[in-house]
């Protein structure tokens, strides 16, 4: 008696590529069907490695890389293809996703949903970890919801959230040995577990813009654009087709738009100092990279909100420099 197939799967890795090639070898590669793929730490050296399991009708990968940012614009979509809705959760890193009028700031934990057919921009500003499954709009919709209202989403890492989360990661873990009919049971299984999760939140057409979709959209734009120092609310509330009204009223329960700008700053340096491969990088050079225009006030801002100094945090790495 034969054993059933296994669901086919591959291995992508930029291991055995000279590393000043990687990131070149990584984009004409595993990133060749996504749009305009770059690099924000362009000093930093490149590594990634994803597991590609194809089955049928659905497709998984699970991806460990340095930072990227991807753009598809509307004439790289290709609207000749049916529609596939991509389920991604975060597993480590610091990220962000837009699409039409939905966009996020993504940590490990959260939950996000992008269509692959429509105009989106996505990418990480630290090294990152993930677990996405593609799904055809019609799977999708059958489990989840329509399309229309998720795409761009995200949903917000909860202790609510741990038995989806655990499935999903249980279920990437093993894909590569399964056979279709048991990946296919695994693969409904998560579905089933995300749906319990959530709910439609389509809106009547042309209805306002809320608040939670502006602040959501700005924490976005505030992740991927956070390098340059002239990142400021006028910036940022033209990005989003919105008035400056608009934007201060969606930061009006927290400290406001300028500490949301230095608090993902100051998270993303706060990473970057722990990383041991960021070692040899003076603290200020990460501080201008990452939007700081003055040393000593970084080196306030950042006491102030971890409780120690750059240099003491680095000090504990390993690395006093």
């Amino acid at each position: 008696m034969s054993l059933p197939a296994l669901v086919p799967s591959t291995i992508e890795t930029t291991r055995h590529v000279e590393p000043k090639q990687a990131f070149e070898f990584w984009r004409a590669t595993a990133l060749a069907p996504f749009g305009d793929v770059g690099r924000t730490h362009l000093r930093d050296p490149f590594q990634a490695k994803r597991l590609v399991v194809a089955g049928a009708g659905w497709g998984l990968t699970h991806t460990v890389s340095s930072p990227v940012g991807l753009t598809i614009g509307p004439r790289q979509v290709d609207r000749n293809v049916p529609e596939t809705v991509v389920i991604g959760l975060a597993l480590d890193g610091i990220g962000y996703q837009q699409q039409g009028e939905r966009g996020a700031r993504l940590g490990a934990g959260d939950i996000s949903f992008l269509s692959r057919q429509r105009p989106l921009v996505a990418g990480t500003q630290s090294d990152y970890a993930e677990l996405r499954l593609a799904l055809p709009r019609a799977t999708f919709e059958a489990w989840i919801g329509t399309v229309d209202a998720f795409a761009g989403r995200c949903i917000a890492d909860r202790p609510g959230h741990a038995a989806f989360k655990t499935a999903f990661r249980t279920f990437a873990a093993s894909a590569a040995w399964m056979s279709e009919e048991e990946a296919q049971a695994a693969v409904e299984g998560v579905l089933h577990l995300l749906g319990t999760l959530v709910r439609d939140p389509a809106e009547r057409p042309g209805a306002a813009v809320s608040c939670e979709t502006v602040a959501s959209l700005a924490r976005a734009h505030i992740v991927r654009r956070l390098h340059d120092p002239r990142l400021g609310p006028a910036e940022i509330h033209a990005a989003l087709g919105v008035s400056r009204s608009q934007l201060y009223r969606a930061f009006a329960g927290t400290d406001g738009v300028a500490a949301a700008i230095r608090d993902a700053r100051l998270d993303l340096i706060h990473r970057r100092l722990a990383a041991p491969r960021t070692d040899g990088v003076k603290i200020a050079t990460l501080a201008y990279a990452c939007g700081f225009t003055d040393v000593p006030t970084f080196n306030r801002a950042f006491r102030q909100r971890f409780g120690l100094s750059p240099r003491a945090l680095r000090a504990q790495s390993g690395d006093p420099t």
